[in-house]
C-alpha cells in the first residue's frame, strides 16, 4: 500500500485498519479513508467506465463534483468513491463495465462507433423498421444505465431514499 507521508491534521487514523471488498477482492484501508483514497493507495486506478464510450474513469476532482468515481456500495448504485468513507465489511462494486474494469466488452463502442455515434444518435438510428423496435429496445436497455435491477423484491419494506 503506497501512502503519502504523515501530515499534521490529517483525517485518517494510521493506527486503525479497516477492510472492505472491491469487486470480490479484500482491500485494506485506514480508518477515515474514503473508498477512492483506499483504492488508489492499493493500486486501483480505474473505478468505473464512462456512460457512452466506456472509457476508463478514476479519481479526478476528489470532491464529489464529477461522475468519474461512481461505484455501488452494498447494492446502492451511484455512490461517489471520492467522498464516501470506508466502513468495515462494506461491499463495493464497479459500475458500467462488463465483464470487468480491466477488460470491458462495451469499449468497442468507442473504438468502432466513436465517429458514428454522435450525441443522440439512438433517437434516429433505431426507429426503423418499426417492427424491430422491441429487439433494439432490449439491446439498448441491457447496455444502458449504471445500476442493476433486483431480480426479486425483498419481503421487507425499506424506507430509505438514496439522495446524495
Amino acid at each position: 500500500m503506497s501512502r503519502l507521508p504523515e501530515q499534521p491534521g490529517e483525517r485518517v487514523s494510521r493506527d486503525l485498519k479497516v477492510t472492505f471488498r472491491f469487486d470480490g477482492r479484500t482491500v485494506e484501508a485506514l480508518d477515515g479513508d474514503t473508498i477512492g483514497s483506499a483504492l488508489y493507495a492499493s493500486g486501483q486506478r480505474i473505478f468505473s467506465r464512462s456512460f457512452k464510450y466506456h472509457r476508463p474513469r478514476g479519481l479526478m476532482c476528489c470532491s464529489g463534483q464529477c461522475p468519474n468515481c461512481l461505484v455501488s456500495v452494498d447494492g446502492a448504485p451511484g455512490i461517489r468513491a471520492c467522498t464516501e468513507r470506508v466502513r468495515e465489511g462494506m461491499d463495493v462494486e464497479h459500475l458500467n463495465a462488463k465483464p470487468g474494469l480491466d477488460f470491458d466488452v462495451m469499449r468497442a463502442t468507442d473504438i468502432v462507433g466513436g465517429p458514428f455515434t454522435p450525441p443522440g444518435f439512438y433517437y434516429k438510428t433505431f426507429m426503423r423498421p418499426r417492427r424491430l423496435w422491441p429487439v433494439y429496445e432490449k439491446v439498448l436497455r441491457s447496455v444502458a444505465g449504471l445500476g442493476k435491477l433486483r431480480e426479486r423484491q425483498d419481503e421487507r419494506e425499506w424506507r430509505t431514499e438514496y439522495r446524495r
